[in-house]
């Protein structure tokens, strides 16, 4: 699942990732995003892999399960943290991976931490920070 998936560059790295009998949802608010997705991918091979979802403003509305979601500098835009968080945990499949990145430049330390208590307190696990430039990351489980 890419969560904030914007024009769907993630979205198609991901579809690639998956092959052919896998499935990405592409979740947006942005009824334009999901329009350039959309016609992105028009007559290719990612067509039939990508789902695209519009999520409401505060909730995504997704009911199948996912092994993998992304937000790639969105959580700091989400009105409610500890619900679109709480959500996201079961949409999630048991062990199934979050990775949340936000930009040094707009998200602090402090509040990037304080993403992981409210992640840790729905029940999504840190279980590493990975390193990306310019970037605050971590990768939780779901347990």
């Amino acid at each position: 699942m890419d969560l904030g998936c914007g024009p769907g560059v993630f979205s198609i790295a991901m579809a690639e990732m998956v092959g052919e009998k896998g499935k990405v949802i592409s979740v947006d608010i942005q009824d334009e995003m999901l329009l350039m997705l959309r016609q992105k991918i028009e007559h290719t091979e990612f067509e039939s892999r990508i789902l695209i979802h519009k999520s409401g403003p505060d909730k995504i509305g997704i009911s199948e399960k996912a092994d993998f979601a992304l937000a790639f500098y969105m959580v700091h835009e989400v009105p409610n943290v500890e619900r679109f968080l709480g959500e996201l945990a079961m949409i999630l499949k048991p062990q199934g991976k979050f990775l949340i990145v936000e930009p040094k430049f707009h998200v602090s330390k402090s509040s990037f931490e304080k993403t992981i208590k409210i992640a840790q307190s729905v029940g999504l696990n840190p279980i590493s920070q990975p390193k990306m430039l310019l970037s605050r990351a971590v990768l939780l489980q779901r347990n």
